[in-house]
């Protein structure tokens, strides 16, 4: 069984709010979170382009017999879809060039939980007592600690510690990482935007998790924490939880 629950807030500072996020369970569980980018609204333009072209996307096609190479292409397939929509709308206006957005995809199928990620919002893991990120982002940090040119400690003050490396829609192809999880009861799988995972460190955020109770009352509570600290930018969080059936 899945449950979930999920809010978004423009944050402090912001004028606009241009994550955007889409939650069901009525075709298969499937959740995506995105978080734009580009002036005169084009992040907003780009974010909700692509949350509603990759949900109706992946709805569509959706096979019964789903496995894993079918996720993948699925979950691929639709952003690839999304991208060439926002790429070529970015071209159609000066206004929207540049414009681009994150995008993570998580789709719930039995005990399996498929995960489809570009930019740098975070999918974190949440089992037992211990939160875990599942997702990498897609940074230019997270290239220089890669490549050992600086250390992790010296990317905490680096001038372009957000400086994203891949985005839906800034290019006219995409590459996408796919994850797959096999879930165990009680797992909760948390989605955020930056906005969020910039504002509170992994251990506030499972602490914050931990407590235990109501969905919404937890991701109710990150947003508020997050804003406390600052609120610097948009927030939005989609909390997943997953309960093994009785009769599995």
């Amino acid at each position: 069984m899945i449950e979930y629950a999920a809010l978004t807030n423009k944050g402090k500072v912001r004028d606009m709010n241009q994550d955007c996020y889409y939650a069901s369970t009525d075709v298969k569980p499937l959740f995506i979170l995105c978080d734009g980018m580009g002036g005169h609204a084009a992040g907003d333009i780009a974010s909700r382009s692509t949350v509603e072209s990759v949900s109706r996307y992946i709805n569509m096609h959706v096979p019964f017999d789903l496995d894993d190479k079918k996720a993948k292409s699925l979950l691929e397939g639709a952003v690839k879809f999304a991208n060439k929509l926002v790429f070529a709308r970015s071209k159609t206006d000066m206004a929207f060039d540049g414009m681009g957005t994150t995008c993570d995809v998580c789709m719930a199928d039995f005990d399996i939980m498929y995960i489809c990620h570009v930019g740098d919002s975070r999918v974190y893991l949440l089992r037992d007592t211990e939160i875990k990120p599942i997702t990498r982002d897609h940074t230019l940090i997270e290239e220089l600690i890669d490549n050992g040119t600086i250390t992790r400690e010296e990317a905490e003050n680096h001038p372009n510690k957000h400086m994203i490396t891949r985005a839906v829609g800034t290019e006219k192809t995409i590459k996408c990482d796919f994850l797959v999880h096999e879930m165990q009861d009680g797992d909760m799988f948390l989605m955020c935007s930056d906005g969020l995972s910039n504002m509170l460190t992994d251990v506030q955020i499972k602490d914050a998790c931990l407590v235990g109770g109501d969905l919404k009352k937890t991701v109710k509570m990150l947003v508020d924490r997050a804003n406390e600290n600052g609120g610097l930018d948009n927030i939005t969080a989609i909390l997943i939880k997953y309960s093994k059936d009785k009769e599995e």
